[in-house]
């Protein structure tokens, strides 16, 4: 049985997923000669912390820790797909009511030397193990690629804590390109 503490960590996980997607479209927003990595941290940290004020706080501390280092791996990401801009947001819609929205969309991505135009980017935050999760998130990606009948790239940050005295969060991307017609591991 889920408790309200594991509640409460899973609300927390999930703002710093969003704090960390909110830091990189900051990023992005501004000229990108002028880009500094700290100040998107700084960003994603008052983010997470504005919203997550009515939490625990060792559920939020705990939570909190990563961040930095996911902010940093999901610009470098970004960077290595050579985005230069975003677009604004769509929504796709998939049945009567229901609208949804890819996190990025990008005006041209490039993957193993082939340039992408307007391609959807969904971005997603883990701790180790993405395995019991990636079946799901592909199928949203499907979804998407389906709806906008162009390819969509799927982005993991996935975290893990050094074994050091001190808390230390390695991160690393993992890339996912994901058509219509066929899955691309990168």
């Amino acid at each position: 049985m889920i408790t309200s503490l594991k509640k409460k960590n899973n609300l927390a996980a999930m703002i710093r997923g969003k704090a960390v997607e909110e830091a990189i479209r900051f990023s992005y927003a501004f000229h990108r000669d002028q880009f500094s990595i700290p100040a998107a941290q700084n960003y994603a940290n008052d983010i997470y912390y504005l919203r997550t004020k009515n939490l625990p706080t060792t559920i939020v501390k705990n939570n909190a820790l990563p961040i930095n280092s996911l902010v940093r791996t999901g610009i470098k990401a970004f960077t290595f797909l050579k985005v230069k801009k975003l677009k604004d947001i769509t929504s796709y819609k998939f049945k009567k009511f229901r609208h949804v929205y890819p996190d990025f969309n990008a005006n041209k991505v490039e993957v193993d030397g082939k340039n992408y135009k307007d391609c959807c980017i969904e971005l997603k935050v883990s701790e180790k193990n993405i395995k019991e999760s990636l079946n799901k998130h592909v199928r949203q990606c499907i979804n998407y690629s389906i709806k906008s009948r162009k390819p969509v790239i799927l982005i993991y940050l996935i975290f893990e804590k050094k074994k050091q005295k001190f808390n230390k969060y390695l991160s690393k991307a993992k890339f996912f390109l994901i058509n219509r017609k066929n899955l691309a591991v990168i």
